[in-house]
């Protein structure tokens, strides 16, 4: 009998979670969806990893390898990330008996109000758990099933990345680690990225990430060829080597619109990187002081390119704000604290 199966594809944290799994003694599987990703390099082995080559919602074919899997390996967790919920539900409607966990990763959690997800109700009635990555989604879920309330927990977000040797870009460059979807907002940081061009060209952007919504993507590029920044970004699809690419870049940066708890922070973090950050979500909670790290409101160009400067400008301040922020990290977002809430939570292990 396996002792996890995580479903949710190759995002990060179904990864890190898989892996801190297996890497405490536990049988664990990993679900992929749609597509392998550019997270898949990072699977360990110790991780059984099986595809259900998903083609829509609606795709039987790839349902019935799900039952078929779940038949096979009997779990006696389900961990469904996002919205993998949808097919867990109707996997534990038609053959249940085993403990059914629902991760929401919502990036959102700044508009709750204008997104209240009211259809996943009926679904949550069937899980067993509810595992939120930050407070606000779990006040909000807790508000709306008061009866249900030791049933659902905040636990952070964490990195699970084998950091290897710095090998840094001449050019001082800024890591951009985001999907290319709208709530990222990638436009705001090339507006910056003009900006900070009309005082200095010493630098350059790194975009990377999947291409989750194509037309984000041509948004980008387009700009990019219209207002003359090719030699100051670059846009790439997903990276198998995350970790190279860390130990590459000088800095991190995000330009979000609305975050959950971004695990491209923590990984920035992990990587000793001084970081720029809009301040959305709980991205206030990791970058906690200035000394840690530049946040700044969201959809402000001028701020960010205000930020990025100072990140080139002062090399000390940009160095001892990395190493703090390294220590934060591991200190309160390892994996190793992520497995004692979930085990106190499930109280199954």
């Amino acid at each position: 009998m396996v002792d996890t199966l995580e479903m949710g594809g190759t995002e990060r944290m179904s990864i890190n979670i898989a892996a801190v799994m297996a890497e405490k003694g536990y049988q664990s599987h990993l679900i992929v969806s749609r597509r392998t990703g550019g997270m898949s390099a990072h699977i360990p082995n110790a991780v059984q990893v099986h595809f259900l080559n998903k083609k829509a919602f609606y795709d039987f074919a790839a349902f019935i390898r799900l039952t078929q899997l779940k038949k096979k390996y009997q779990p006696n967790i389900l961990h469904a990330h996002s919205t993998s919920i949808y097919w867990a539900v109707a996997l534990k409607i038609i053959s249940g008996k085993f403990l059914l966990v629902w991760h929401d990763h919502f990036g959102l959690s700044d508009q709750l109000d204008k997104f209240p997800r009211k259809e996943m109700l009926p679904l949550l009635r069937w899980t067993d758990k509810i595992i939120c990555v930050n407070d606000k989604l779990s006040t909000y879920w807790k508000s709306l099933l008061p009866k249900r309330k030791k049933d659902i927990a905040t636990i952070k977000n964490f990195p699970f990345l084998i950091m290897g040797s710095k090998s840094e870009r001449g050019l001082f460059t800024f890591l951009h680690l985001a999907n290319f979807r709208s709530q990222k907002n990638h436009m705001n940081l090339l507006e910056a990225t003009k900006i900070l061009a009309q005082k200095r060209n010493d630098f350059k952007i790194l975009m990377v990430g999947e291409f989750v919504e194509e037309s984000i993507k041509e948004q980008v590029i387009a700009t990019i060829n219209t207002d003359d920044l090719q030699d100051l970004v670059e846009v790439h699809g997903p990276e198998n080597e995350v970790s190279a690419i860390l130990n590459s870049c000088q800095a991190g940066i995000l330009s979000s619109d609305s975050e959950g708890l971004p695990v491209a922070l923590l990984e920035y973090g992990l990587a000793g990187l001084p970081v720029v950050c809009t301040d959305v979500g709980d991205c206030s909670k990791v970058i906690s002081s200035s000394e840690l790290g530049i946040l700044v409101s969201p959809k402000d160009p001028v701020a960010l390119a205000e930020g990025m400067n100072t990140i080139i400008s002062d090399a000390q301040k940009a160095k001892s704000m990395g190493e703090k922020l390294k220590a934060k990290i591991f200190k309160e977002y390892g994996g190793e604290g992520f497995f004692q809430k979930y085990v106190s939570l499930l109280q199954v292990l």
